[in-house]
């Protein structure tokens, strides 16, 4: 059944981009004020299913971002995949917690709103929390499906396969509704050159988060991120013939408990 008027939003972070973390080899300290940022990975899956909904039920997909003047960027390459609006909510006050950006995203849809589905990653790829989602869903009092692979909308109802690694859950909920995807979900599009250049003269409506009538007293404090410490043994095998090699190999990994007999 084909819904009318269809009203889409997606959640999409900035993100440290993993893949070019690098640590401090004296202090482990990780170097994060040299990482660069992109869209989170599955923010960009939650993007694609947020256009592809607009696309089989029609409507408008809004895009809102909190962060600071560089969230921008996200938004502009969510302008340039194919969302009608985008929305800055412009980090004013410095550190933010989940709680902050869940308050600030929930007020934010309240004032824009409404919507009928709303849409995030399951997790960001830099704090892995998993929290902003269902805040934001308790904080709206709406229904929230997480780890969705699949969604379907059926009439006032949305319909999502839920993966939950040993078995595959199928849910339903009456919209409004807030969903958090997987990877699994679908292959994000590239966008194209012309598109790209479009986004970069598109407007993007900013708030700020000090001005949103919301709790801006964080709940998480973070102590200390520190790098993994990988202490080698050093254990070196030589001299050997190589039959003799490889079971002097496997009992140490036996010794070791990395393989059993």
């Amino acid at each position: 059944m084909r819904v009318k008027r269809m009203e889409i939003a997606v959640c999409i972070k900035q993100a440290l981009d993993v893949s070019q973390l690098k640590v401090d080899p004296k202090t482990l300290e990780p170097l994060i004020h040299v990482t660069p940022m992109k869209m989170s990975d599955i923010d960009r899956n939650a993007l694609e299913e947020a256009l592809r909904i607009r696309e089989k039920h029609g409507g408008k997909v809004t895009a809102i971002s909190v962060g600071g003047d560089k969230a921008k960027e996200v938004l502009r390459e969510a302008i340039a995949m194919g969302v009608d609006n985008a929305i800055h909510i412009l980090n004013d006050i410095g550190e933010v917690d989940e709680h902050i950006v869940s308050e600030a995203l929930a007020e934010t849809l309240k004032i824009k709103g409404p919507f009928q589905i709303i849409l995030f990653g399951e997790m960001s790829i830099d704090k892995y929390t998993a929290q902003v989602g269902v805040r934001v869903a308790e904080k709206l009092g709406i229904p929230c499906i997480t780890y969705a692979r699949s969604i379907s909308i059926d009439g006032g109802e949305v319909i999502a396969e839920r993966d939950l690694e040993d078995r595959i859950e199928i849910v339903k909920a009456k919209m409004p509704a807030i969903i958090t995807v997987t990877r699994e979900i679908n292959t994000p599009r590239l966008p194209q050159l012309i598109a790209i250049l479009r986004a970069a003269k598109k407007p993007i409506e900013t708030l700020n988060l000090s001005q949103l009538k919301v709790d801006l007293k964080p709940k998480l404090k973070t102590l200390s991120v520190m790098g993994v410490e990988v202490k080698r043994k050093g254990v070196v095998i030589k001299d050997l013939p190589v039959d003799k090699a490889v079971d002097e190999l496997l009992n140490n990994l036996i010794r070791e408990g990395v393989i059993k007999r």
